[in-house]
């Protein structure tokens, strides 16, 4: 299962790689097609300032040349990636950079964003019919256990040790790439432990928890780089990491500490959870049903009866000039009176919907307020303007590369 889920993690990452080369390629021959060129004087000023390849500030041609070395890039493979992605960059600046929007398409934005609106809505809660169910047996969790086994499965999991080299204790660029060789040459000559790299660079020798491929809880264990290495076969069988360059200021060795394949969890051990997980489902279900039956109710006679209203204790809870992006009572509700049609007939407005806990929400619109152009100072026009314009500007280039995509897999 373990090597399953390695291939399969190794394929869609070498999927990923080749859809972004692809695209890389595709958008830089379109801008060349299209007469966009660089000077030399730009390409250089752009590497020049690259954070990575800066030192005090500055260029530092020692850190250029490592850097390279760690990504494992040539000189001249790095400068033409790079012209490639400033071509791309011209063309995306000149797409967003003209831009335009109607003085009468902003109006009718800002109207539409600053628009407020009268609603009312019920809650319904799912609570009510967990309390209340008969017990789960262990039958139904063994059932749902054995069906749902794919839910059940504990991850691949590892820690591991670590040894680290910071440009920011050694505060010396020579000093680091010296170290950083040494630290190379010594976990490479001594595969099955990191003691003698530790000991001659006098560093300490550090630990991480268990963590799964999606990452773990620390910075340390988040970073793809650290994970990719963790999991990578050589390691597994036991070899220390080549050195992982972090940034161009830390470098890292690890070998695996503790490694735990994955597996499917004991019954014993997840019951309890799938028995509350199916009274949960059962209380949402039911929920849903009398949520539908009292929507419909609406909708055809503008309220509920009596009894329902009496039995369930439904009343309406009032607010009046929300705005759209309100979070109160809650986000989700806030969204759906926005979507909302306006109606003209004596019937309001109304819709039903589950939230995200598994409780019934019924809303019903009760005004609508349009905002007022004139009430807009200049500076928030302009700031609209400015994000309405971006917003088209995203669009035409997102159209663009898809565009380009399209025709270069003969699509079009």
């Amino acid at each position: 299962m373990a090597e399953i889920l390695r291939e399969h993690s190794d394929s869609l990452v070498k999927k990923q790689t080749i859809a972004q080369w692809t695209l890389t390629q595709v958008l830089a021959h379109a801008a060349y097609k299209d007469h966009y060129r660089l000077s030399q004087s730009s390409i250089d000023s752009a590497l020049l300032h690259i954070p990575f390849f800066q030192s005090a500030g500055r260029f530092s041609s020692t850190r250029f040349y490592t850097v390279l070395d760690a990504m494992g890039y040539t000189e001249l493979g790095f400068l033409s990636d790079l012209k490639k992605t400033l071509l791309i960059n011209q063309v995306q600046q000149g797409l967003t950079e003209t831009a335009f929007v109607l003085p009468g398409e902003v109006k009718q934005a800002m109207t539409l964003v600053h628009q407020k609106r009268d609603f009312a809505y019920i809650i319904i809660p799912s609570s009510q019919f967990y309390a209340n169910q008969l017990p789960v047996s262990e039958a139904e969790a063994f059932a749902y256990y054995q069906n749902n086994k794919n839910h059940f499965i504990q991850p691949e999991q590892v820690s591991v040790d670590y040894i680290k080299l910071s440009l920011t204790t050694l505060k010396d660029d020579k000093t680091f790439v010296e170290k950083r060789d040494k630290l190379a040459n010594l976990s490479y000559t001594h595969p099955d432990s990191l003691q003698q790299a530790a000991k001659e660079l006098n560093l300490p020798i550090q630990s991480t928890p268990l963590f799964e491929q999606i990452g773990g809880h620390e910075v340390l264990t988040k970073n793809p780089k650290i994970i990719a290495a963790a999991f990578s076969q050589d390691s597994l069988q036991g070899n220390n990491s080549p050195v992982i360059d972090l940034d161009a200021d830390t470098a890292i060795v690890l070998r695996v500490k503790q490694h735990k394949a994955s597996a499917v969890q004991a019954f014993s051990e997840v019951k309890a959870q799938i028995i509350d997980v199916l009274r949960k489902q059962n209380a949402v279900e039911k929920n849903y049903v009398l949520g539908q039956e009292l929507l419909k109710e609406l909708k055809e006679k503008g309220s509920f009866s009596d009894s329902e209203k009496n039995k369930l204790s439904l009343r309406w809870q009032s607010l009046n000039q929300v705005e759209r992006n309100a979070d109160k009572p809650l986000p989700e509700i806030a969204k759906a009176v926005f979507n909302l049609p306006v109606t003209s007939g004596e019937i309001p407005s109304v819709e039903g919907f589950t939230l995200p806990n598994g409780d019934y929400v019924l809303i019903k619109l009760i005004a609508v307020h349009e905002a007022d152009s004139k009430q807009f100072s200049s500076d928030q026009k302009n700031i609209s303007t400015q994000e309405l314009a971006h917003g088209f500007a995203s669009r035409d280039y997102d159209l663009y590369v898809q565009g380009l995509m399209q025709k270069a897999h003969g699509l079009s």
